[in-house]
């Protein structure tokens, strides 16, 4: 996995609300704590995130040779990025940091979701479900081609934002 670090005040220049919108177009769509229509608006996350002082983003890169063996490497990929994310954040919570951290697609961590979420603490919000165009913003930070649908390479990413 590589990490970039970036100014999170760029990340005012990718919201748009159309990419919310897509997510009602996932089999998960209102059946996540952690996915819209049940986390904070696109305005609210446009506010919030530029705020902090510092930003990672983590791209790791799978090389696809099927359609059956991207949907196997995308279950364990996403599991493998969700707990690299969460053990950055515990790890700048220890140190006295305020952060907070996006994964890419819905929470995989349980395999029924409650309402209210039963792990706060080790659960990630999609950065695509703030609003966030990550094609775009990957192209700016990383100079990455993220491309849909998956062909021959997909990529998982996750964002960390602290102070």
């Amino acid at each position: 996995m590589t990490d970039y670090k970036f100014d999170p005040k760029i990340l005012k220049n990718h919201f748009d609300n159309k990419i919310r919108e897509l997510c009602k177009s996932c089999k998960r769509y209102g059946t996540k704590a952690t996915c819209p229509p049940h986390i904070e608006s696109v305005e609210y996350y446009r506010e919030l995130l530029p705020r902090y002082s510092h930003g990672i983003l983590f791209v790791e890169k799978f090389k696809s040779n099927s359609l059956t063996n991207w949907k196997e490497l995308g279950e364990r990929s996403s599991l493998k990025i969700h707990n690299q994310l969460t053990g950055v954040r515990d790890e700048l919570f220890a140190h006295g940091k305020l952060s907070i951290v996006f994964g890419a697609g819905s929470c995989k961590l349980c395999k029924e979701c409650a309402f209210p979420c039963r792990f706060p603490d080790k659960s990630i919000v999609p950065i695509e479900g703030t609003g966030l165009n990550v094609v775009d913003f990957v192209k700016e930070v990383a100079d990455i081609d993220v491309s849909f649908p998956v062909s021959k390479y997909f990529y998982r990413v996750g964002v960390v934002l602290y102070d």
